[in-house]
């Protein structure tokens, strides 16, 4: 079937005279949904070296992406339990405090999807920005690197899974990327998304902070290995070259504020 459909094709193009290429993707639309916001009082603790005593608030965003073969979630966001804390929850060290104005649980609905519906998960890493809603999609199944997923919160640990040891493609057409980018933590990855009409994007996860981070190779102190998180930016660097890829950086929120967000979505 497959070799009459091609030779079909073949003599189509010839009738007409022309040559004409044509993309196709699994993927139609991405959400870019508000998942909170993070407000640093140092954001310098991000940026070492520069910007000490300055205060900067943190974008936090999830992503839904409607692909031929099922919605998929890229991280989930500030725990939607904080929407009930107007003042919003202080870290112990009284570093960052985390808001969320609306529960991820209520954007879902505006768009028409049920966290039941959500077949793919995956977070870009295991901290509680941005899986703190997991326990919403324990039926989808998740796709998580080896060395993150003993620190994934237990209520995902018994999803159908996919445990990686390195990249992979989510669909199997190239439209959906999952990327190691390990040096935050143990196992943390990023996503590409081939978009129809944006073309390629990379989302960032805590890969980088801020877009600062990403020009001038910058990383946190405190990251689980910082020499490999150099590694990871020169690696992904190329990576974005060679592909032609944007990256969304998540918690940069000026770069964010140019990115429709949901209901909206961007193809």
């Amino acid at each position: 079937m497959r070799k009459q459909a091609s030779v079909l094709s073949a003599l189509l193009v010839a009738a007409c005279g022309t040559m004409t290429e044509q993309t196709t993707s699994g993927v139609d639309r991405m959400y870019v949904i508000n998942c909170g916001e993070n407000h640093a009082k140092d954001v310098s603790r991000w940026t070492p070296g520069v910007n000490v005593g300055r205060s900067q608030v943190f974008s936090n965003h999830c992503y839904l992406i409607k692909h031929a073969r099922g919605w998929m979630l890229w991280d989930t966001g500030n725990a939607d339990r904080l929407a009930a804390m107007p003042n919003g929850l202080t870290n112990p060290a009284g570093t960052i405090t985390a808001f969320m104005k609306k529960p991820l649980a209520e954007s879902l609905k505006d768009i028409g999807v049920a966290p039941g519906d959500i077949k793919h998960l995956a977070t870009s890493h295991s901290h509680g920005d941005h899986v703190g809603n997991v326990g919403l999609f324990t039926a989808a199944t998740l796709y998580v690197q080896r060395g993150e997923y003993p620190l994934m919160p237990e209520q995902v640990r018994g999803n159908p899974g996919m445990i990686l040891d390195g990249d992979y493609d989510v669909f199997g057409d190239g439209t959906v990327l999952i990327k190691s980018a390990p040096g935050h933590t143990p196992g943390h990855q990023v996503l590409m998304v081939r978009l129809p009409k944006t073309g390629p994007v990379i989302l960032s996860g805590d890969m980088v902070h801020l877009q600062y981070s990403w020009t001038y190779r910058v990383v946190p102190s405190f990251n689980f290995d910082v020499q490999q998180s150099m590694s990871t930016i020169d690696r992904m660097k190329a990576f974005a070259q060679q592909s032609g890829a944007q990256l969304w950086i998540n918690h940069d929120a000026e770069s964010n504020a140019k990115i429709p967000k949901a209901p909206a979505f961007v193809q």
